[in-house]
């Protein structure tokens, strides 16, 4: 008896104990044959395991939205913005910051100031003085101090009353230093030669100080 050694077969007859694959469309479809390329197992199934390609699968892509939906978007934007608007606008009517008249248009700010100050209203009036200071009313509560020199110069500061100086410095000769103030002030004037000019609108009073250094205080006049 011949015994025949599983290690000593050659490589061509291991191969040729593997039946070949026929190619060709699968079994029952027209030109098929019992096995086809691009199958693991001899069965009905197709696979694509030894493809290394996927099934094509349509890919999803959203619908841009349509004018209708954009103008949707516009007016429901514009809307809350008006509802934003007339919210901030009731607030500051409610606290006093603005002030509405009969037919509902703003007429004046907080504190009853009118828009402008009537012609008749007096610029400044002395109300006391004194060796080196002096106490003027002025008839509206915003105004300008210019503060001018001759020919010397002049330290001078221009301050809201318990505020820091607006302005301090010098003031050089034959020049003018302005300020604009709201409420009360101070002026402080370092030298002789110079003047004081209150200014409310075009309408303008010059005070010149009786000896230097000299100091103003000027306070608003009440309203009714």
């Amino acid at each position: 008896m011949d015994v025949q050694d599983d290690a000593g077969l050659r490589a061509d007859q291991v191969t040729a104990a593997v039946p070949p694959v026929a190619s060709g469309p699968p079994a029952g479809r027209p030109g098929g044959s019992p096995a086809g390329q691009g199958r693991l197992f001899m069965d009905a199934h197709q696979t694509y395991a030894d493809t290394d390609e996927l099934p094509a699968v349509p890919r999803w892509t959203p619908r841009p939205p349509g004018r209708a939906h954009r103008w949707l978007r516009v007016a429901v934007v514009a809307v809350a913005l008006a509802v934003l608007v007339s919210a901030g606008a009731l607030g500051l009517v409610k606290s006093g910051v603005l002030k509405t008249g009969s037919s509902g248009t703003t007429t004046s700010v907080a504190g009853g100031h009118p828009t402008a100050p009537s012609p008749t209203t007096p610029v400044a009036m002395e109300t006391s003085t004194g060796s080196s200071t002096a106490t003027y009313t002025v008839g509206y509560p915003i105004y300008s101090v210019t503060v001018s020199t001759t020919t010397g110069r002049s330290w001078v500061s221009v301050a809201a009353l318990g505020q820091k100086p607006q302005f301090a410095g010098i003031v050089a000769p034959a020049s003018s230093q302005k300020v604009i103030l709201l409420g009360p002030s101070t002026v402080e004037v370092g030298a002789g030669g110079t003047t004081v000019t209150v200014a409310i609108g075009a309408r303008t009073a010059t005070l010149t100080p009786p000896s230097a250094p000299f100091t103003y205080q000027f306070v608003v006049a009440s309203r009714s």
